[in-house]
Parts: C-alpha cells; structure tokens; sequence
C-alpha cells in the first residue's frame, strides 16, 4: 500500500504543531514549577516573620491548627507554662488547658468571632489565664490563635482580700453584738434614772444623765450600723413586703427624731399628700429616712429640713419619690462621689467638726439597691443638700 506525498505532508504537519504544543505546555509547566518554588520561599519567609514577631510580643500567644495541635508557641508562652516553647509544638493544646467542651475544641472553631475565655484554669490547678482566641484563614485551613497572660498572682491577691474582708465583717459583726449588749443595759437604766430624779430637784444630775443617755444612744446606733452593714455585705438581709401607709411612717419618724432636731435647733417638716398606701420592705425603708434625716440634721445648724414624698412617672414607670433636703452647709462635687463609701468623712482629721463612722450614707446605698431603688444627690456647699430616693411604686388594690 503506498501512501501519497500529500498525506505525508499532512502528518509532518501535524507532528510539528504537536510538539510546538508540548514544549509550549512544558514551558508553562517549567514556570509554574519556578512559580510555586518562589511562592513556597515567599511563604516560608512569612511564616518565619511572623513566628520571630510573635515570640518577640511579652504575653503568651498559641498558633493551633482545626486538631487542637500547637503549630507554634512564643518563649511567653513556654515561661508560663514551665516549658520550653520548642517542646510545645504539636501537642495538644488541652495539655496546658482544661478542656474547652466535652469534644476537646476550642470555642472559636465553631465561631466567626473573636472570643474572650476568662479566667480559664489550665491544668495546673495553681494557675489562672485570662485568655482570648480567634480563627484566622490560610487558605481553605482555620488556624487558631490563642492570647493569654497569667493572672494567678493577681487571682491569689483577690482571694486572699475576700478572705480579710470575710475575717473583718466576722470581727465587726462579733464586736458589734458584744457591745450592743451592755449599752443596751446602760439606755435601759440611764432612762429609769431620768424618770425617777425628775421628783427632785437636782437638776445638775438629771442633765448629766441626759448626756449619758445621748451618748449612749450614738454610740448604739453606730453598733447597729455596724451590724447591719455586715449583714447586709453577707447577703443576710432579706426583703419582706407588706401594704405601707405613709401617715404611719411621718408619725414614727416624727417620734423617734424630734428631740435630736432640738438639740440642732433645726425645724423638721414633713410634705405629702394623697399618695395611696403601696408594698415595700417596712424596716428598711424607715432605715433608709432615719438616716438620711439624721445625716440632714447633723449637718444642718439652726436650719430646715424637709421630707417630701411625692410621686413621678419615668418612661412609663410608676416610682414614689422620697426627698431629704436641707439648709446645712452642702458639700463638693469630689465629697458627693465618696459619700456612699463604708467608713469616709469628707473630713477625716482628729479634729473633725462632725462626729460619726461615716456608715449612715454607706447603709442607705446598700439598703436602697437591696429594695429595687435608685438614688440621686445633688448639693451645694455653703448651700444645703438633697437626696431623693426613687423606688418602684404600685397602689396596693382595695385599700
């Protein structure tokens, strides 16, 4: 069989344009080999980059792959954990941390988020982390990056303070109730002692034993105060409501502070009108005016003070509005913000113009977030001050 010229002709052709086509794909196949050796360089000199800048960084930073396997751990991280941060490398994370959830993973596995994990104990009992996680894309893999500084020094300190607060309520509340005991002893006869020389006429005695009697009766609310602000501290007040009737209230107050006002020479007045009776804690609310009626009068001289009890509405909400204010000598807006303070007086030398522990303020705060309240100061010095205390406010039906 021959073949004629024109066909060979054809195949030479074809043969050519073939091995054009072949040495043209193996150049393209020769750069792109170049380009993956280069891009394989450039990568791996980024990732050495960025291990030199993490190790060089002064808190604890893990790099973990999707198997909760350290890639990579910086010298922070190994001092932390008493490793050496080479030894770290591909091991499982959960060696240093307690175990995220019952799959072994880290949280930010499953979110898109950054995410903070606070006061994660790791395996050592002893330590404490503060630590924060994101994921971080390298292509189609998710690579986690964990954060965390020890705080265990810190954690330790914070224990050991709750545990002097708990020893020095646990002292105050064991003094306290050692001493009300015998001043309530001393109240009891000083008054039986006042009736009795009232049928003489030795009044030099009966003003000595009115002296005796009002410092007695300081020096017992200053123990009470004490009492019920380690109560209160410990969580051991409870809140009990029941229908209050607010001419009650004005009589008792009236009652028990008239002749602490006198003393002062100052005037109490008492301002409300038709507010209907409504449930609230009855002992603690009458502590909260005691108080801030006393505190009034103790720095108020020859003045006013005035409870005004009216009712508001804020943002739909019904609230009853109790308002202390007086004519006294005011105070400074660096004074309103320690106020509220256990054991702060705006002036605490030795010679100290106005007596007291500084608790009254303190318990009033305690007391009225306690009773679902809110409280709000303002004041002047030279001026007077006012303290309105706002607690939720619901007639109690059929009364």
């Amino acid at each position: 069989m021959s073949v004629s010229n024109n066909n060979i002709v054809t195949l030479e052709q074809q043969l050519s344009a073939l091995k054009e086509e072949v040495e043209t794909l193996r150049k393209k196949n020769t750069d792109l080999n170049e380009r993956l050796k280069a891009y394989s360089l450039i990568n791996t000199g980024q990732i050495s980059l960025i291990n030199n800048l993490v190790d060089k960084v002064p808190f604890g930073v893990m790099l973990i792959d999707h198997n909760n396997t350290v890639i990579h751990a910086n010298a922070a991280a190994g001092k932390i954990f008493n490793t050496p941060a080479s030894e770290m490398n591909e091991q499982h994370c959960n060696n240093y941390f307690k175990c995220y959830n019952r799959n072994d993973n880290c949280p930010a596995l499953d979110s898109e988020e950054e995410i903070s994990l606070q006061q994660i104990s790791c395996v050592d009992s002893n330590k404490y982390i503060l630590h924060s996680a994101f994921v971080s894309y390298e292509g189609s893999e998710k690579i986690i990056v964990e954060s965390f500084i020890d705080i265990s020094e810190i954690k330790q300190a914070e224990q050991e303070l709750i545990r002097i607060s708990k020893t020095k309520d646990e002292f105050l509340g064991m003094i306290s109730h050692e001493l009300r005991t015998p001043l309530n002893v001393i109240q009891g006869y000083s008054s039986l002692l006042e009736d009795e020389l009232k049928n003489f006429e030795n009044t030099d005695a009966a003003s000595y034993l009115v002296k005796i009697h009002h410092a007695g009766e300081i020096l017992l609310r200053f123990v009470n105060n004490l009492l019920e602000l380690s109560d209160l501290t410990a969580g051991k007040i409870k809140v009990d409501h029941i229908p209050i009737d607010l001419d009650m209230i004005v009589t008792q107050l009236q009652y028990r502070l008239e002749k602490y006002f006198e003393l002062q020479g100052n005037t109490l007045l008492f301002k409300h009108e038709g507010i209907k009776p409504f449930e609230q804690d009855l002992a603690l609310l009458m502590k909260v005016l005691y108080e801030l009626l006393m505190n009034a009068n103790k720095f108020t001289e020859n003045g006013d003070v005035v409870l005004t009890i009216s009712l508001k509405k804020r943002d739909g909400v019904g609230w009853i509005s109790f308002n202390v204010s007086d004519t006294g000598c005011g105070m400074t807006e660096e004074t309103i913000e320690q106020i509220f303070h256990a054991f702060h007086q705006a002036d605490s030398s030795l010679t100290r113009a106005y007596e007291g522990l500084g608790l009254g303020l303190s318990l009033v705060e305690k007391i009225v977030t306690l009773i679902n309240g809110h409280i709000e100061v303002e004041s002047e010095l030279g001026k007077g001050s006012s303290f309105a205390i706002l607690l939720p406010y619901e007639p109690v039906a059929g009364i």
